[in-house]
């Protein structure tokens, strides 16, 4: 019994270290390259409101200086052509068309980090919280969750486990977007998740002291690279990628209905039940399109244990099932 306990004892820090997606190169992680064809938009529209470059010294200035919000409309270029955010600061991202709640992710924020040269595990990381509304004055924020140690401020250039954040708008590195789920941000009568205008990435004070820090949901203090006092500083925010939109992705609830895949869980293939289908795509986790053709009866039988999207195209309109394969 005694030896059962030291075991578990030394287990517990494991699960508490590492219990979310790991890093853009491991194993399960959900990072989603920009070159995805998951994804059907980008952002068209920023307004920036940039944060002190260092909260405890406002006088110092603001950051942002010489990063201009237009660097987020488009397609991610990973490099220094983005939008620095400072301490606390803010970005409010639109669209052309509407995001829509469909299953699995809905949209991807890009940010600029990168690697640690000595130790690949860790990455240099300046975390944002992340926001929705449909009305832009109302929003919602994903539910963040830090594991990260809170005994030791992170140094202006340290670096952070991506397996111990979840829902923080740079989780990954350059080029790979960190997805959001609508399905994980509350249920509001405020928010209408069919018609999702706004988008909201908020700079974390990665500063531990009380005096000057940020929470997760659950109420820890976020400890991510400080203070970083120059212009390019905080979140440094690239690109937002629309995975589920109006234009793209039917509206209409009776469509959704029609359409059955069979057998579901499947192993060796599946028969979509719909009318007039034009287009068949499936999509891993990680949103890489794995499968394309316009027939009904698919052979799945090359496709790894999993779940997976089906997005099913009618003419202009489409819309999206869950798949598992066993």
């Amino acid at each position: 019994m005694r030896k059962l306990l030291v075991i578990l004892m030394v287990m517990v820090p494991v699960a508490l270290w590492a219990q979310f997606p790991p890093a853009q190169d491991k194993p399960g992680t959900t990072a989603m390259h920009a070159d995805s064809t998951a994804f059907v938009a980008w952002a068209t529209g920023c307004v920036a409101e940039p944060g002190p470059m260092n909260i405890t010294n406002p006088s110092a200035g603001l950051a942002g200086t010489g990063w201009p919000a237009e660097n987020v409309i488009g397609f991610p270029e990973g490099t220094m052509s983005v939008t620095c955010l400072g301490d606390g600061g803010r970005a409010t991202v639109t669209f052309a068309s509407p995001i829509c709640n469909r299953p699995g992710p809905d949209f991807a924020v890009f940010e600029n980090g990168f690697a640690n040269a000595q130790n690949t595990d860790m990455w240099f990381l300046e975390l944002g919280f992340v926001e929705v509304s449909s009305d832009g004055e109302n929003f919602f924020r994903f539910p963040a969750i830090s594991m990260v140690q809170t005994e030791t401020q992170i140094g202006g250039m340290g670096c952070i486990d991506p397996a111990q954040i979840h829902n923080f708008a740079s989780k990954y590195g350059a080029m790979y977007g960190t997805p959001f789920d609508l399905d994980e941000v509350p249920d509001d009568p405020l928010l209408d998740k069919e018609n999702i205008t706004h988008v909201r990435i908020i700079d974390v004070i990665g500063n531990i002291n009380p005096e000057y820090c940020t929470y997760d949901s659950e109420g820890h203090i976020v400890n991510d690279p400080w203070p970083t006092p120059f212009a390019s500083c905080g979140m440094d925010l690239d690109a937002v990628g629309v995975i589920h939109d109006r234009a793209h992705f039917s509206v209409d609830e009776n469509k959704v209905d029609d359409v059955t895949i069979y057998p579901n869980p499947a192993h060796d293939f599946i028969r979509i039940d719909a009318e007039n289908i034009e287009s068949v795509q499936i999509f891993n986790a990680v949103g890489q399109m794995v499968l394309e053709t316009s027939e009904v009866e698919i052979d799945v039988n090359g496709l790894s244990e999993g779940v997976y999207l089906v997005r099913i195209g009618f003419d202009r309109n489409y819309t999206t099932e869950r798949l598992i394969i066993r």
